[in-house]
Parts: structure tokens; C-alpha cells; sequence
């Protein structure tokens, strides 16, 4: 049985891939400064700029496969056509 798309699972969605592209982008800012700063070196600027993307890519995310899930959710309930020719 499918589960339905619900606002729940919509916020929670959003959390998720937030926080994957939180982490991802920290590991990445981190690895960057390390290859041309040859130092592990993180202020706060870097932390906001990183969380402002990801909040926005996963909002991003989130909102899209709750819209492609509803759709698909609304092609379920749609007759099958009368004449299959």
C-alpha cells in the first residue's frame, strides 16, 4: 500500500533533504579550503551561507516530489478509458 502525500510527510521531506544538502555542503566547503587553504577553516558566514542554500534546495525538493506524488495520487483515480482501441 502506498502512503498517501500528505503535509506531514511534505515538512518532513523538507527537513530531510535539508539536512543532506546541509551536511553535503559543509563537507564540500570543507574539502575546498582544505585543497586551496591547505587549513580546516569554517566561520560563521560560511554556516549561514550554507544553510541558506540548503533550506532553499530542500524546500525546493520537497515541495516538487509532494506536487509529482499528488499528481500521480490524482492519474490513480482517473476511469480507465471505455473503449481501449
Amino acid at each position: 500500500m502506498k502512503k498517501k502525500p500528505t503535509i506531514t510527510l511534505l515538512i518532513l521531506s523538507i527537513l530531510y533533504g535539508s539536512m543532506l544538502f546541509f551536511l553535503l555542503g559543509m563537507t564540500l566547503r570543507l574539502v575546498i579550503n582544505l585543497i586551496y587553504l591547505r587549513s580546516f577553516s569554517l566561520d560563521y558566514q560560511d554556516l549561514f551561507k550554507t544553510s541558506a542554500m540548503s533550506l532553499i534546495a530542500g524546500f525546493a525538493g520537497g515541495v516538487g516530489s509532494w506536487i509529482f506524488a499528488k499528481i500521480d495520487e490524482l492519474k490513480g483515480r482517473s476511469p480507465p478509458p471505455s473503449d481501449p482501441d
